[in-house]
């Protein structure tokens, strides 16, 4: 019984020190905590708001693409025979690249042409023969079948003489050849033409922005190879469908006049557009908000006391940002000395 006295008693003792020392350090950091004196009044910097038209400049970085990029692949099977050009060369339309060994089609069209004229003949003398009744209307329907099928056989020969020639379909660049006289080729690609007079680069833009991207309207664009130069170009494509992203296809293009010793496909670009978003908004700078993006914060100055407000923003253009709702144009807001300030702090603006 003596034993439980005891133990009672100290533990007693022991949570009664430990809350007195409790209170003794709470007492101690309450002393240390660091209160603003309301009166002091803290030293900050101000911006008076006011309204401003809205023109942002769109910067969209892209890549670019050929205006035209062709893939030759024979469509017919043989050895090519001739192979007239090599990587790098520039073409021009019509001009014969490869030429596929024809000798046995060349064969069976003379053969083919020997029996359409044969059966032009044949036609040709019974249709005289026919004026004088010697010849019945099923001969006749006859030739005239026969010569039909000479001239069929004829035009797909000539026809399969004409594929095998290699033709450029257009000017531009041979950016690819995969082909050796003496090869047989049919079926897969033997060369890639690409046609450089023209480049499209290619950017994605947000749903937010694509409005302001019009087909036919120009827009600048620079790029490293020339620092400081900008090539205008002519917005040839705005998609209609959405990437998995919300972005939208915007393709601009711009004449490449020199495509040897300018700009090549799979360079990088940037498209500069300017635009006049057409409204008057209170800006503000961006080191006047506090508070997260989806509750922006400022501290306003009103009577030399801060009084922290909620506002809304909108679009932000380099180092100032548009309010929607909670400012209005010749008020003042705090831009640095915020760390100081709570709601209702005393404030001396200084320069």
């Amino acid at each position: 019984m003596k034993a439980k006295i005891i133990i009672t008693t100290v533990f007693t003792l022991l949570l009664l020190t430990v809350t007195l020392k409790l209170r003794s350090n709470k007492h101690t950091v309450e002393e240390n905590v660091y209160r603003p004196d309301a009166h002091k009044k803290v030293p900050v910097q101000a911006h008076i708001t006011a309204l401003k038209s809205l023109n942002k400049q769109f910067s969209y970085t892209g890549t670019f693409t050929a205006n035209r990029e062709v893939m030759l692949v024979p469509q017919v099977h043989g050895q090519a025979v001739g192979v007239f050009f090599n990587e790098g060369d520039v073409v021009k339309k019509g001009t014969l690249l490869v030429q596929v060994d024809d000798d046995l089609l060349q064969a069976q069209y003379m053969a083919a042409d020997a029996n359409h004229q044969t059966a032009k003949r044949n036609l040709e003398r019974y249709e005289n023969a026919s004026e004088s009744g010697g010849v019945s209307k099923l001969q006749l329907d006859n030739f005239r079948l026969s010569l039909t099928s000479a001239e069929s056989q004829l035009k797909q020969l000539a026809k399969q003489i004409d594929l095998s020639r290699i033709i450029a379909p257009f000017t531009g660049t041979i950016t690819l050849r995969d082909v050796e006289p003496g090869s047989v080729v049919g079926g897969s690609p033997v060369a890639r033409i690409t046609d450089l007079t023209q480049l499209k680069l290619e950017i994605s833009v947000p749903e937010k922005e694509v409005v302001f991207f019009r087909e036919g309207e120009t827009a600048e664009v620079v790029t490293d190879i020339y620092p400081g130069r900008k090539i205008t170009g002519t917005i040839d494509f705005v998609a209609d469908r959405a990437d998995h992203a919300h972005n939208y296809l915007v393709r601009i293009v711009i004449a490449n006049n020199d495509p040897a010793a300018g700009l090549k496909a799979g360079m990088y670009g940037t498209a500069l557009l300017n635009k006049s978003l057409s409204h008057d908004a209170v800006m503000v700078p961006r080191a006047a908000l506090l508070g997260s993006a989806k509750n922006p914060q400022v501290f306003v100055v009103d009577a030399e006391k801060a009084v922290l407000r909620n506002i809304k923003t909108g679009q932000a253009i380099d180092e100032s940002v548009e309010v929607l709702q909670g400012l209005q144009a010749g008020e003042v807001v705090v831009t640095t000395g915020h760390i100081n300030l709570a709601d209702g702090s005393s404030v001396a603006i200084i320069k």
